[in-house]
């Protein structure tokens, strides 16, 4: 699962994604500083990415790639990679039972409930 960092997510939690071999991107790289919520999440849907980020803005949208909420700024990045890494985990879990993960705004979800 590839990851987009918002800008407002320390420097140092994107280095850590990085070195445990993690395809991770920050915003400001890729776009601008202060680019519109908007854009970020256009940029994510088109390059497959979930957004991680503590700008909770960004469960007003119905479709992007999906979200990943940092609660707390204090967070230590190790302890943050162990969460993402615990979710990947069940995420693949998922995957393999039910064949595919439904996506935001995917025709997937249009389908009804998954069944397990």
């Amino acid at each position: 699962m590839k990851r987009c960092v918002d800008e407002n997510i320390k420097r140092s939690l994107t280095e850590l994604l990085a070195q445990e071999g993690y395809d991770v991107v920050r915003v400001q790289d890729e776009l601008e500083l202060g680019f519109e919520d908007t854009e970020i999440v256009t940029y994510c849907r088109h390059s497959e990415r979930v957004l991680l980020t503590n700008d909770d803005d960004f469960f007003e949208f119905e479709e992007h790639p999906g979200v990943l909420f940092l609660v707390e700024q204090r967070t230590p990045p190790r302890d943050a990679v162990t969460a993402i890494r615990r979710i990947d985990r069940h995420v693949a879990i998922y995957a393999d039972e039910c064949g595919t993960f439904p996506m935001a705004g995917s025709e997937r979800l249009d389908d009804g409930p998954l069944e397990r």
